[in-house]
């Protein structure tokens, strides 16, 4: 059974993510003072960190989760009110392997949840085409002999990309798996993401890797 800390300073919060997790067949570690993770993961290691940002205690969310990176590799979802993109940025930087906003599905943060635990037990997974290859776990691209370090969101764009490869995937469809409800998402993010992206993509030599059908969607451009 996997073991999932929930640490939320919001305890109606943290009780509904525990009864949930358990009715689905998870363990739970629920510490009402986020100042306990260090030394309870020492005494049990975690499957799963959700975090909250603001924890109203002496460090947030990000503090916290720099100080479990200098220990533990155990995937951590940052959980969280907070809405700006610089956030979610801040967030990724920080050792966080995903960012989820409030209000969110408790379905989709299960398959989140399911998602990470296995990427993190099978650390090799990868998919190739050619000369690319999509580090899943190591979110890196490589295209030939050069690498790119991928954002949380550039590591789900490409991947719900290729999953779906040579098919197209709406805009709307993208919108939906990046950021689960696109009724509380500004889509003009997914077009930042994508321009960032695109620029990134070019200085490895893939420039079109991403291709844009007007007003249908995405889908790769294997080269």
């Amino acid at each position: 059974m996997s073991t999932i800390y929930i640490i939320e300073d919001n305890e109606n919060i943290r009780w509904e993510l525990r009864d949930f997790l358990q009715r689905n067949g998870y363990e739970t570690v629920c510490p009402a003072d986020p100042e306990e993770l260090p030394s309870l993961l020492s005494k049990k290691p975690a499957d799963l960190i959700l975090l909250d940002i603001r924890l109203g205690s002496a460090r947030d969310g990000f503090e916290l989760c720099r100080d479990i990176r200098k220990s533990w590799d155990v995937p951590v979802i940052f959980i969280t009110g907070l809405d700006r993109e610089e956030d979610e940025l801040r967030g990724l930087s920080s050792g966080g392997d995903d960012f989820i906003r409030k209000p969110y599905s408790l379905n989709v943060l299960l398959l989140r949840v399911k998602r990470l635990i296995e990427r993190s037990k099978n650390p090799s997974e990868i998919l190739t085409h050619g000369d690319l290859t999509l580090y899943i776990v190591r979110g890196q691209l490589q295209y030939k002999e050069q690498t790119l370090d991928l954002s949380g969101n550039e590591l789900r764009i490409l991947y719900y990309l290729w999953i779906h490869y040579p098919h197209l995937v709406s805009r709307d469809e993208l919108i939906e798996y990046l950021w689960e409800n696109k009724l509380y998402v500004d889509e003009n993010i997914l077009s930042v993401n994508l321009s960032r992206m695109r620029k990134r993509l070019e200085g490895i030599g893939l420039k079109d890797l991403i291709h844009t059908v007007h007003r249908q969607g995405y889908r790769l451009n294997m080269p």
